[in-house]
């Protein structure tokens, strides 16, 4: 009885483990500038890449590791006139994915998807 009880939510913890990775496993992809600014976002990492180079990445071992629910990603963009500007990526959220996109303090994306698992 309890093996079979222990196997049960064996199973089910791992369809809820699945059915979270599958929810806030997100990318975006901007433009700046003619630039290409991508983010990744995974239960155990998140990744800035810009102009297809990884740039900033923060990982965990498991989704339990995440003590403090938003991740901090930063970047620069190199003008060819030599201009720099600052990429800053905010994520995170414990019931929902929080993303700002901000570049020299400029928003370029501000969005809220709701997590859900059925």
């Amino acid at each position: 009885m309890f093996k079979n009880l222990r196997e049960e939510i064996k199973e089910e913890w791992k369809n809820t483990t699945e059915d979270l990775e599958k929810e806030v496993f997100k990318v975006w992809q901007l433009d700046y500038k003619g630039h290409i600014i991508r983010i990744v976002n995974a239960v155990t990492e998140e990744v800035l890449a810009i102009n297809n180079e990884v740039v900033d990445k923060k990982s965990r071992d498991n989704m339990f590791k995440q003590i403090y629910p938003y991740v901090t990603l930063k970047g620069e963009i190199t003008e060819a006139d030599g201009t720099i500007s600052t990429v800053k990526v905010k994520i995170g959220g414990l019931l929902s994915l929080n993303i700002v996109v901000k570049v020299n303090g400029t928003t370029l994306l501000n969005e809220k998807h709701k997590i859900s698992i059925n």
